[in-house]
């Protein structure tokens, strides 16, 4: 691990997301990939697989239990818990990639808004991670924070751009700050949307990385150099720990 001393709290964020995870898997990983790392915050990013991805999809009821036992869970490491809200999906490119979302009874964004509704009940700290996807359009644009043919060739629809990430790790910031949360050893735990599937870094949060984790380091590593008088020092030269 490549460490700057300038002081002895450098932020540190790990990258714990992985594509296709609900919260059952989360549950499964929680000591390994939480636990292990003694955060002080959990951004904690999921429910879009628990809710449309065929053939993993969990009862409303049950996402919400797992999603408390998750908070629960972080509570007991003396972990606070940001909660990320879900985002839109392109939905034509989604029933492309996933045929079997057709066959639900009701929408991907009827899915996704109830999804949003249980979060909501749990009465944590927010992060209005899908305000941010839909200040863009959800559409086959360049400027969408999704990605789609114009921005990247890909007729994806669920998966972020690099600039959506940036946006992502901003609002996390000024979510931390609004709520007061500590975030000197933040594990960023979700799916695929937080690993970065075709990002550059994707998995980690180290420099360079594109992923919203790296970002959000990023920020909190200048953050610290502002609080601290480094403001002229590099200190993004910090990577993700092992």
């Amino acid at each position: 691990m490549t460490t700057m001393h300038y002081s002895a709290s450098l932020p540190e964020v790990w990258n714990a997301g992985f594509p296709g995870d609900t919260t059952v898997e989360l549950l499964r990983r929680f000591e390994r990939d939480v636990a292990s790392k003694q955060p002080d915050l959990v951004i904690l990013w999921a429910g879009v697989n628990d809710m449309l991805y065929p053939g993993h999809t969990v009862p409303e009821a049950v996402f919400q239990r797992n999603y408390r036992f998750l908070v629960s869970r972080c509570t007991a490491i003396g972990a606070s818990v940001l909660a990320g809200t879900l985002p839109p999906q392109i939905e034509p490119y989604l029933i492309e990639q996933f045929p079997g979302v057709a066959e639900f009874p009701d929408s991907p964004g009827e899915r996704i808004a109830r999804g949003n509704a249980l979060l909501e009940e749990l009465d944590l700290p927010t992060a209005d991670f899908g305000a941010v996807v839909r200040s863009r359009p959800v559409a086959e644009t360049a400027d969408s924070f999704l990605r789609n043919e114009s921005n990247s060739r890909m007729r994806d629809g669920l998966h972020l751009t690099a600039a959506g990430c940036e946006a992502i790790a901003r609002c996390a910031l000024d979510a931390i700050e609004r709520y007061h949360l500590p975030s000197s050893r933040v594990v960023c735990l979700g799916d695929s949307l937080t690993y970065g599937v075709y990002l550059r870094g994707r998995g980690t949060a180290r420099t360079g990385a594109e992923t919203y984790p790296a970002k959000l380091l990023e920020l909190l590593l200048l953050r610290h150099a502002h609080r601290e008088g480094f403001a002229g020092k590099n200190l993004t030269s910090r990577i993700q720990p092992e």
